[in-house]
């Protein structure tokens, strides 16, 4: 078979995947919170993260910020169920714990590849493919790892680096019932992605910290199941906090315009704490949506 005629048949069989997801009811999915906080040291949250469970097993993390083990392990999750890791960004309240789960999996039974899907690089920040490297590689900060990014442990890591466009949408069919696919968003000078996760019949969607200044958002969370966005700022924030995040408004005005059945709020700092009360009661009054103030450990049934 030619390479094109390969290409068209890989890409007619991940939209098809995406397709037959879709067509499923929503059923026996639930989203966990094993993170809620920011990189602060006296907020009492771990840092962002968010599990996502179908049949009581767990599929797939967001971001893993610091504390996310520690949260996965009170949540009685196993480490051998996980299909992907996906990163929002690089700063370490997001992707902090990355090693401590690669560690931790060496005492797990898992035998599977691992999905590890990140943004790329750029004069900043490492690509995903590099922050990884530097951690797990052959010449990286903990290169004892390094045989999990060789293959030569029992799984090995599939790790990538993508940055999705208009024209070139990020999708990927991980099984017959999970698939996902990234944006890119706004977060500074930060590259950045927002992450949409299909699994059985349900849609849950991730913001990550972003500003919007893309206005692309909206129609990429459209309807979705779950839409989590990041409230790490009050709205009088100035200079470079309102450069990497969302202000409360504009927040309302995505989830009005998107319309989700369960809207989570999260990624709270002590700058946002301060007006979480009022803020909590204007979405409430403003959505149709279901409104969630995360907290650690939280569980949502979808």
């Amino acid at each position: 078979m030619s390479n094109v005629k390969q290409g068209l048949a890989a890409t007619a069989l991940i939209m098809a995947s995406f397709s037959s997801i879709g067509a499923q009811q929503c059923s026996d999915v639930s989203l966990q919170i094993l993170g809620s906080g920011g990189p602060e040291l006296d907020d009492g949250r771990a840092s962002t993260s968010y599990l996502i469970w179908h049949e009581d097993k767990a599929r797939v993390l967001v971001d893993v910020g610091s504390g996310a083990s520690i949260g996965f392990d009170k949540a009685g999750a196993k480490f051998s169920d996980v299909d992907a890791i996906l990163l929002s960004h690089l700063h370490t309240d997001h992707a902090g714990d990355l090693p401590s789960f690669i560690k931790g999996s060496y005492f797990t039974s898992r035998d599977k590849v691992l999905a590890i899907f990140g943004p790329q690089g750029n004069r900043v920040m490492a690509s995903t493919n590099e922050y990884a490297q530097a951690l797990l590689g052959k010449q990286g900060a903990f290169r004892y790892l390094s045989d999990y990014v060789e293959g030569n442990e029992n799984y090995k890591l599939d790790i990538r680096s993508v940055a999705p466009t208009k024209q070139n949408e990020f999708k990927q069919s991980l099984q017959s019932d999970l698939a996902v696919n990234a944006m890119t968003v706004n977060h500074g000078p930060i590259p950045a992605l927002a992450w949409k996760v299909s699994i059985a019949g349900c849609e849950l969607v991730f913001a990550g910290d972003m500003t919007d200044k893309f206005g692309t958002f909206t129609d990429f969370a459209k309807n979705a199941d779950v839409v989590v966005m990041h409230n790490a700022i009050d709205e009088n924030a100035s200079g470079g906090a309102k450069n990497l995040h969302i202000t409360p408004s504009k927040i309302t005005k995505v989830l009005i315009e998107a319309a989700p059945k369960t809207a989570v709020l999260s990624h709270f700092m002590n700058r946002s704490l301060k007006n979480q009360q009022l803020f909590k009661k204007s979405l409430i009054k403003s959505l149709k949506s279901n409104v969630v103030f995360a907290e650690d450990g939280l569980k949502i049934n979808l």
